[in-house]
């Protein structure tokens, strides 16, 4: 019997044998970012974030990300998939509304509408206070780093967590009875990192099936790569990639190359970080940190910030006001975590597609009951050109890549992979009463077979709409179209208008407060780091 057969069959004897669990129960959220871009020309905007739609600094569900034309969707934490599809449903409903007075639109997809260069992407303004200054200069670090373009790159984020009643199952399936508080919270932080392993051996699959990136527009790169091929109306596209996204052409760090993130254990996680939070960087100390009286980035070390890691799943712990991520992981413990590699759904109104959150749950349960096999530096190295392979070669599932055991084709590797996870659908769906599960999988497997892959699907519709920009612009406009026909409730906009106006409120409340000057704020929050 398989190691996940066996945690299988004893979490669904669990469940009976405890009428306290009723069944599985997670905890999900989700953050959606998406450009806005005008209607008539898919030109991004240069116009301010919407006041309508509040402070982008305190506001709990409508922000921004890197730019101030790139916004930001948070849902809140949910026990359902529909919850967390339900609210950003209402969240897309009422920006939609606001979007469409100012000519406006959202951009369906991952990769950037036509850029016409770096200063055509207006950075992120978050007001006057020291909080709001912070978050705009590690902006400006960012820019100066790596440029403006590849930070309007969008994606989906999925947060997850298990319950306690899971936590007490897992316990008693390990034989570990009567933790203090301090080895539960050790427990739990160790096992969403064997979690985290098991993700980055099999993470390529959601490439592979959820990957629609496999086109940009011709602005985006400085020069064509010779793995691209040109599509007219100025579109660059890879003929067999998932997720260009998730590629080396798309999130590029090359200073980050090198640094080898430990994902063993919560210790060596952290000072791995420190390290980069500290070590100095030869190119960013030739950019300077502040120059003439303008900052240029927050310090010139390797990492401004933690969040400055790029990494396709991060451990996470909600952390106190002032507090540092790595902190709030050391002093307690990994609370839920954060899979980054998703790209945005074209196909879908809200970027994503209930089924595709289910498949998510499935494969994170199956990570966690997999294994606790430790990673080596080498592992880490070869599963990350796996990922980047088939990134820009995926649609060729007959084609053979390394996944840690020598060459094996793509489609047998799949098919292997899905039929485990079909296993814990099964098990999950028949816990849950939900079906939903099940049919998320066999959704999956049915792409293998009838060539729906969502990245064939965009190259198609390029290929039918004359380009990439053309395609995305004209998906842009269809969809708003669609919100704006749907009837929009007067408690729904009541409800959204309180928000924003708490925010508004909000935020001048904290520029209002800040004691110091900013370069003595700085200072003391490095210091903290």
């Amino acid at each position: 019997m398989s190691t996940l057969t066996h945690a299988l069959e004893a979490l669904a004897t669990y469940c009976k044998d405890n009428q306290s669990l009723s069944g599985v129960t997670f905890h999900r959220g989700v953050e959606r970012e998406a450009l806005r871009v005008k209607k008539d020309t898919g030109r991004i905007s240069h116009e301010p974030h919407p006041s309508s739609l509040g402070s982008a600094l305190t506001h709990n569900s409508i922000t921004t990300d890197y730019s101030e034309s790139l916004m930001e969707f948070i849902t809140g934490v949910h026990p359902s998939v529909e919850g967390v599809t339900d609210e950003l449903e209402s969240i897309h409903q009422v920006v939609q509304h606001e979007l469409a007075k100012q000519n406006e639109s959202l951009w369906p997809s991952s990769m950037p509408c036509y850029l016409s260069g770096n200063e055509d992407v207006p950075i992120a303004y978050y007001g006057e206070s020291n909080t709001g200054k912070l978050k705009r200069v590690y902006r400006e670090g960012l820019s100066n780093r790596y440029g403006r373009i590849m930070q309007c790159i969008a994606g989906m984020h999925y947060n997850f967590s298990f319950d306690s009643e899971f936590w007490q199952f897992f316990e008693a399936y390990k034989d570990k009875h009567g933790l203090s508080p301090q080895q539960k919270q050790d427990f739990q932080s160790d096992h969403y990192f064997a979690l985290i392993r098991n993700f980055r051996r099999n993470s390529w699959v959601l490439s592979l099936l959820f990957g629609a990136s496999p086109a940009v527009d011709q602005s985006f790169l400085t020069n064509k790569p010779a793995t691209l091929d040109t599509l007219q109306d100025h579109t660059w596209f890879g003929s067999q990639a998932t997720s260009l996204r998730m590629s080396d052409l798309g999130y590029q760090n090359k200073a980050q190359a090198d640094l080898y993130v430990c994902y063993n254990e919560v210790g060596t996680y952290i000072s791995t970080i420190k390290k980069a939070l500290q070590t100095p960087y030869p190119a960013y100390q030739d950019i300077g940190t502040k120059v003439d009286g303008e900052y240029r980035q927050l310090n010139t070390n390797l990492l401004q910030i933690e969040n400055e890691y790029y990494s396709d799943i991060r451990p996470k712990r909600v952390a106190k006001s002032g507090e540092h991520p790595s902190t709030a992981l050391k002093e307690r413990g990994i609370e839920y975590i954060e899979v980054r590699i998703m790209d945005l759904d074209p196909s879908s109104p809200i970027g994503m597609q209930a089924s595709t959150l289910y498949f998510i749950d499935t494969f994170l349960l199956y990570c966690m009951l997999h294994s606790d096999k430790k990673l080596s530096s080498e592992e880490c190295h070869q599963l990350r050109l796996t990922q980047q392979d088939i990134a820009e070669h995926g649609q060729d599932l007959a084609r053979e890549f390394n996944f840690g055991q020598g060459p094996i084709a793509l489609r047998s590797q799949t098919e292997r992979l899905l039929t485990e996870l079909a296993e814990v659908a099964e098990v999950l769906s028949k816990l849950t009463g939900n079906p939903a599960y099940k049919e998320a999988v066999a959704l999956q497997s049915k792409k293998l077979t009838d060539g729906s892959l969502p990245s064939a699907s965009l190259l198609n519709l390029c290929q039918e709409k004359g380009g990439y920009q053309t395609a995305m612009l004209a998906l842009s406009n269809q969809q708003q179209d669609k919100w704006l026909s749907k009837p929009i409730s007067d408690d729904l906009l009541s409800r959204f208008a309180d928000k924003a106006k708490r925010s508004l409120a909000e935020q001048k409340e904290i520029e209002a407060h800040d004691e110091i000057n900013f370069d003595d704020f700085l200072n003391h929050y490095l210091k903290q780091q």
